[in-house]
């Protein structure tokens, strides 16, 4: 349980880095409105790497969602995965405005129900 909190912290240190104000000054563009600053970048690391380590621990124990496989809540949940990257790729390719939010929103809500099962 330790090294699941360690990755939990990780996360969310990375998280405030990324959503503190930076001058805007981007390492490089992904579209008109979005690219990534170097403040962005160590906190994009910082969350990339608990992350990294929290799929690493699920993946471990992999068969208990795995069970749900043939269950609709699987394969919405799957649907659901889907729509989320679907959303954040387009709205920030695009500048499609904030919907990258909503996207973001159904990825965490998929992985965290993804990671309850596997590590409870």
């Amino acid at each position: 349980m330790k090294k699941i909190g360690l990755m939990l912290f990780l996360i969310a240190i990375g998280f405030v880095i990324v959503a503190l104000p930076d001058a805007d000054e981007r390492l490089f563009s992904i579209s008109r409105d979005h690219g990534p600053s170097l403040l962005d970048a160590i906190g994009l690391v910082i969350l990339l790497i608990g992350h990294a380590g929290l799929v690493m621990e699920a993946w471990k124990h992999r068969e208990k969602v795995f069970q749900y496989k043939h269950s609709v809540y699987f394969r919405t949940g799957l649907f659901l995965l889907g729509a989320g990257l679907v959303l954040v790729l387009v709205s920030v390719l695009n500048d499609g405005g904030h919907w990258w939010i909503l996207g973001v929103a159904l990825l965490v809500f998929v992985q965290a129900v993804f990671f309850y099962i596997a590590l409870k």
